[in-house]
């Protein structure tokens, strides 16, 4: 895995390379837990399954190596959640990104998760009611 920082451009710009990676990744470890499942993961019965389930994990691993050398942090891959390594006021943190979402839209302290997700604000993005005057002064000399 790279620890390189991204920007949030960097980030969304790889989203169509990340998206499938992790769609498939999901796919793999659904049908891992499928099986196991299936046999009550029971360690006598998987061993009539195990050349799949070796097939699938070793994929499942190639899929998720291929996202860490993206730069991606896999979170979570039921949800389909990954980070993403910026810099914001001289400090690490986390972009977040989550499977369905149209952009990194959304970071997080290093020590935090999901659940601590914070919008990113695009002042670029927002029209302003209020319109700035800057004052005047003059030398009083």
């Amino acid at each position: 895995m790279t620890n390189d920082y991204v920007t949030i451009d960097d980030a969304d710009a790889l989203l169509p390379r990340v998206r499938p990676l992790l769609e498939t990744a999901r796919k793999l470890k659904r049908e891992i837990e499928t099986i196991a499942a299936r046999y009550g993961y029971e360690e006598a019965l998987l061993e009539i399954e195990r050349p799949r389930i070796e097939s699938l994990a070793r994929n499942l691993g190639d899929a998720v190596e291929k996202l860490e050398d993206l730069g991606c942090y896999v979170r979570d891959l039921d949800i389909g959640i990954v980070d993403f390594l910026t810099k914001f006021e001289s400090r690490d943190v986390f972009l977040s990104w989550r499977l369905g979402e149209p952009r990194v839209g959304h970071w997080h302290e290093l020590q935090e998760g999901y659940g601590q997700r914070q919008e990113i604000i695009d002042l670029r993005q927002m029209e302003l009611e209020t319109e700035f005057v800057i004052p005047v002064v003059e030398n009083e000399n």
